[in-house]
C-alpha cells in the first residue's frame, strides 16, 4: 500500500488501519525483544528490536507524508482514529528506546551470571 498523502481522499479508514497496524507491529516486537532477553536470548532480541525498528521506519515515513501533506494548514482532519494512532507512535517510539536499554541491562547480568558461574565452578574443583 502506497502511504504516500497527495490528496485529503489519501487519508481513507484502510490507510489509517494500515497505519495502526504497522505501529502495533514495532511495538509487539519491543515487548517480545524484552521477553525474550529475559529468558537469555539475547540475539534474538536484537533482531526483534531491528524488526521494530523497520516497522517504526515506514511509520515515520508515513507521519511524515501527514505532516508534509499538512504543512501546518490544517489540511489534515484531526479524527480520533488519528490522534489514538499518534498516540501508539509516540509511545512506541519511547517502548523502542527502552526496550533497547533493557535488553542491553538483561544481557549484561546473563554475562554476569555465566562469570559467576564460572568462578564458582573453578572454586570448587
Amino acid at each position: 500500500m502506497d502511504m504516500n498523502i497527495q490528496c485529503s481522499d489519501d487519508i481513507t479508514e484502510e490507510f489509517l488501519m494500515t497505519l495502526l497496524c504497522q505501529v502495533g507491529e514495532a511495538r509487539a516486537a519491543c515487548m517480545e525483544a524484552m521477553h525474550v532477553a529475559r529468558q537469555g536470548d539475547n540475539e534474538k532480541a536484537l533482531r526483534l528490536l531491528k524488526d521494530s525498528d523497520q516497522a517504526l521506519v515506514a511509520v515515520h515515513k508515513t507521519q511524515t507524508s501527514l505532516i508534509g501533506f499538512d504543512e501546518g494548514a490544517g489540511k489534515v482532519k484531526m479524527t480520533l482514529i488519528l490522534t489514538h494512532i499518534q498516540d501508539h507512535i509516540m509511545t512506541t517510539m519511547l517502548c523502542r528506546d527502552l526496550a533497547e536499554e533493557m535488553v542491553a541491562i538483561q544481557h549484561k547480568l546473563t554475562q554476569l551470571e555465566v562469570q559467576r558461574n564460572e568462578s564458582y565452578a573453578k572454586a570448587n574443583i
